[in-house]
Formats: structure tokens, C-alpha cells, sequence
């Protein structure tokens, strides 16, 4: 079921590819921010090299927050962190933007360039920088400056996020779509069927069995002990932690040229305030020139090596909690931190989390087993004639684990369609949605990522070839849309293949382990 999932996740991956400029991401979340990661000025620790070339680790928090967001908007509040992890969205951000780059590299090889005028055309075009309809250079000036120290930065960034463009315009323009592939697809989307639906969440489930006990986890552990092996091997990284501080900071910035004393002693005006007994939280608002975090009193959250400027991290982990640092110089400028908690560095054998492990695996089995019994005793129901929307009716919900179980529609969805509206991907449901006939109930329990389901056919209705033609144009951009990505793709993994690629190991260890550090 994940294979599937993460399937999807490289589709939208693509999607960005092709439909995006990455001038956007670089306006909305210029470099600066600690609380994303990097600073602005020196070169800031790097996420992953390309064929030497550096990407700093800004780059990866970014891409990662705009996917996240992506599903997020998608699925709602029930799309976690945890599920994130589970898709693998933060190794997805990490292709994205090594992907990026190896496009950049292949476009220069290949000998398209981005001209200046080409160039002055598109920044004097964007709204940041307009004025009454007008371009105005103060505005473009001042903006580059306080956002990427230099004109000469944004440029450079800015003539990289063009040149990509150009690259992917030219591989697009390769695709050809058939009449025939129009009307094999447009008949795949107009065959539609419904559902009426119950889901078994597993969560509710684990809530309901609750905690198993140490004698209970002991006996499962010594019965299974590969199991419990199996899952700290591939969760490796949970019991093996680097150290990590959550910190709060006041930020005096130093532009190119400007008055570096100034700042520090800006910074030395706030340790004196704080040292008189003022609120860290409350001079942090009233100080920090790090609009990211000031209104939240400076919070930054936890830093770890590899993520952050060297100079930031060395005095974060050198405070214990409560305690506030000298004024800190980073390539930023001039910093004074606090330290609110201290995670020290974890390193737990196997034996030492055997108990843990086999309590988790001994829990989600009997909320498997419990969400499962469940389902087969709605679905034995279901087929003795009972609506699942009166076994399950919203007025009055079932509960599991103290959480309501309720019916719900999943609405009108396509043969094609590469999963069910609210199931997400269920291709045995799908296949049986499509063999069976208004009023049906489905054969089986089907299994999702959020737990087992039960359904009836509620919609089923075939094409209507008189229809074809007022659909053809919208469905033929859509075919066009998914072959161009499925060629992005295929190019893209022929030119990773060659290409020297070198993961950050303290990121990879970072998304190996979900502590991302980027905010909801």
C-alpha cells in the first residue's frame, strides 16, 4: 500500500517539476530565516552536492514545507507528520531539489542560456517590484539587498530558475498525444462509480486495545524476536539521535556594509535587559530583526548540527536550559540565545529498546486484529440486507476508542481514477467498485493505510458518447499533462544515473529519523 502512495507522491513531484518556476519559492521564503534552517550571507550547511556543486539545507526546508502543504490541503487535518514520514515526503523534498540542479547542470551542457535582456524582461514583469503598474528599481533594490545581501545573488538565482524553465518548456514540447489515447482515456473517466463507506481507523482501534503491559510485550518479544529486530533495523535511526537544543534568539542583522558594532551592541542592550530579570520572550519581541520568529518571542525550536550555522549551534549546545549566551556572530549577524530544553544525544541498542518495540508491535496487531473483526462484522451485516448508513448514522455514531465510526460518500469517481476519493489508493475496491452494480455491497473488507473499510455502490454510470466532443480539449490538456510527466520522469532518472549525488549525512539523518524542523 505505500509503494502506491509513494507512487503518487513522485507524481505530484512531477507536477511541480513541470508546472512550476522556482522564483516563487525564493519571493515567498527568501534566505534569512533561522527558523527554516539557514542564514543569510556566507554559505550556509549544505543539504546535498551535485556534481560538487553545493545545495544549501534552506532549500530542502523549503521544498519540503511546499509539499507538505500540498497534501496537507489535499487530505486536511487527518495528513500528519507521522503519515509524511510514512509517504516519505522529506526524501521526496530531497529529490526535488538535487533534481532541480541536475536540470540546471544538463541545461548549461547543453548550451541554453538565459539572456540579460531575457532576464531584466521577467524581474521588471514581477508585482514585488511594481509600483502603480510601474517598475521601480528602489523597490527591486531594497528588497534584494535586505533578502539576499545582493542584486548579484537574486540574479544568479533568479537566471537559474530560468534557465531550468527553459529546459523543461523544451522537454515538454517533445510530447505528442493521439486521438486514440484521447478516447481510450475520456472512456475510462466517464465509466464513474460511488461509494457509501465505514473505515475502522487504526488509531481508534490502538486506543481502544490501549497499552499492552511489560509482561505482556516481554512474552511477544521472546516469541518473535525477529520482528522486534527487523523493526529497530529499519527504524535504526529513532535510537540513534544526535544531540539537539530548542532555543529562542534575539537576531541584530548586518548587511553588507553596515555597522557590525552597532548590531553587537544592540545585542549586548538586549543580554543587559534580560540579565535584569525582563522576560527573554518579551525583548526578543520588542528587539529581533528575525521577522520569522520575533512575534513568537524568538522561538525557534530545536537546532542541530548540521542544519544551522556552525557559530549558532556551537553556543546553543553550550547552554544548559535557561541559561543565555554571550552575543553570538553568525554570518546573519549578531545573535543572543537562549536555550529552553536540551535533548541529549540518544544511542539505544537493541536490547535496550526491545521492550518498547515489541510493546508498539504487540499494540498495532491487536488494533489490526480488533479493526479487522470489526469490518467483517459490518460487512456480514451489510449483506444481510442493512444499509451502512443506518448501522453507522452520523446522529448517533458508533464509537471506537472514544472516536465516532460513520458512513461517509466518497462521491463520483472514474474507472482511471488511480484511487478512491477519501480511501485514497484501493485498487482491489476500485476493481470491485467497477464489476458490480448500483446498490451492491462489495465482497470484501478492503485494507488502507488508515485502516480496514467496508462499502456499497451507490453511483454507476456508463459513458455517453454524445458527451466526447465537449470534453475532448479538457481531457486531452490533462493526458498531456500526465505523459509530460511521465517523460520529465524517465529523463530525469537517466540523468541521476550518471551524476555524482552526496547526501548531507546530519540531513539524511534528519529525514531518516522525521525531525524535520520545519513548522506546520
Amino acid at each position: 500500500m505505500l509503494d502506491v502512495l509513494r507512487s503518487n507522491a513522485k507524481s505530484v513531484f512531477t507536477w511541480v517539476i513541470v508546472g512550476g518556476i522556482a522564483v516563487v519559492f525564493a519571493i515567498n521564503f527568501g534566505p534569512g530565516s533561522l527558523s527554516k534552517g539557514g542564514f543569510r550571507g556566507a554559505p550556509p550547511p549544505y543539504a546535498a552536492k551535485v556534481n560538487g556543486k553545493a545545495i544549501p539545507a534552506t532549500e530542502w526546508a523549503r521544498q519540503y514545507q511546499q509539499l507538505y502543504g500540498m497534501y496537507r490541503q489535499q487530505a486536511g487535518e487527518a495528513f500528519t507528520r507521522e503519515l509524511a514520514d510514512q509517504l516519505g515526503l522529506p526524501r521526496q523534498a530531497m529529490e526535488m531539489i538535487v533534481d532541480r540542479e541536475l536540470v540546471v547542470q544538463e541545461a548549461r551542457r547543453r548550451g541554453i542560456v538565459v539572456t540579460s535582456e531575457e532576464l531584466t524582461k521577467f524581474v521588471q514583469a514581477m508585482p514585488a517590484f511594481q509600483e502603480n503598474g510601474s517598475y521601480k528599481h528602489d523597490l527591486y533594490v531594497d528588497w534584494t539587498r535586505v533578502n539576499f545581501g545582493s542584486e548579484r545573488r537574486f540574479e544568479a538565482q533568479l537566471r537559474d530558475d530560468l534557465l531550468y524553465q527553459k529546459m523543461m518548456t523544451a522537454l515538454r514540447e517533445t510530447v505528442k498525444v493521439r486521438d486514440a489515447e484521447v478516447r481510450e482515456a475520456w472512456q475510462g473517466e466517464a465509466d464513474k462509480a460511488g461509494l457509501v463507506f465505514v473505515r475502522f481507523p487504526l488509531s481508534a482501534a490502538q486506543a481502544e486495545v490501549g497499552k499492552p503491559s511489560d509482561a505482556e510485550a516481554k512474552a511477544f518479544a521472546e516469541k518473535d524476536p525477529e520482528s522486534v529486530k527487523k523493526f529497530y533495523e529499519e527504524n535504526r535511526a529513532r535510537y540513534d539521535q544526535k544531540k539537539k537544543v530548542r532555543v529562542r534568539h534575539v537576531l541584530a542583522r548586518v548587511a553588507p556594509g553596515a555597522d557590525d558594532a552597532a548590531a553587537k551592541r544592540k545585542i549586548e542592550e538586549a543580554a543587559e535587559r534580560v540579565r535584569k530579570g525582563e522576560d527573554f520572550a518579551k525583548v526578543a519581541q520588542e528587539l529581533s530583526e528575525d521577522e520569522n520568529t520575533k512575534s513568537r518571542g524568538g522561538e525557534i525550536g530545536f537546532v542541530t548540527e548540521g542544519l544551522f550555522d556552525p557559530a549558532f549551534v556551537t553556543a546553543a549546545f553550550a547552554l544548559a536550559p535557561g541559561a543565555v549566551s554571550e552575543p553570538v556572530k553568525s554570518a546573519s549577524g549578531w545573535h543572543l540565545i537562549q536555550a529552553e530544553e536540551v535533548v541529549p544525544a540518544k544511542q539505544m541498542s537493541l536490547e535496550e529498546a526491545r521492550l518498547d518495540i515489541a510493546k508498539e508491535l504487540l499494540a498495532k496487531d491487536r488494533a489490526r486484529k480488533l479493526a479487522d473483526a470489526k469490518a467483517q462484522a459490518a460487512l456480514d451485516a451489510a449483506k444481510k440486507g442493512k444499509a451502512l448508513a443506518a448501522l453507522f448514522p452520523e446522529k448517533t455514531p458508533v464509537k471506537l476508542g472514544g472516536q465516532a465510526v460513520v458512513a461517509e460518500e466518497t462521491g463520483s469517481f472514474g474507472r482511471s481514477s488511480s484511487s478512491v476519493p477519501k480511501l485514497g489508493p484501493a485498487p482491489d475496491a476500485l476493481a470491485d467498485a467497477f464489476a458490480a452494480k448500483k446498490g451492491d455491497v462489495l465482497p470484501r473488507v478492503y485494507e488502507t493505510l488508515a485502516g480496514p473499510v467496508v462499502a456499497a455502490v451507490t453511483l454507476r454510470e456508463a459513458p455517453d458518447p454524445a458527451a466526447f466532443d465537449s470534453q475532448r480539449e479538457a481531457l486531452e490538456t490533462r493526458l498531456r499533462n500526465r505523459k509530460e510527466s511521465q517523460v520529465v520522469g524517465a529523463w530525469l532518472k537517466e540523468i541521476r544515473s550518471s551524476a555524482k549525488i552526496e547526501m548531507n549525512p546530519d540531513v539524511a539523518g534528519a529525514i531518516a529519523s522525521g525531525q524535520t524542523s520545519v513548522p506546520d
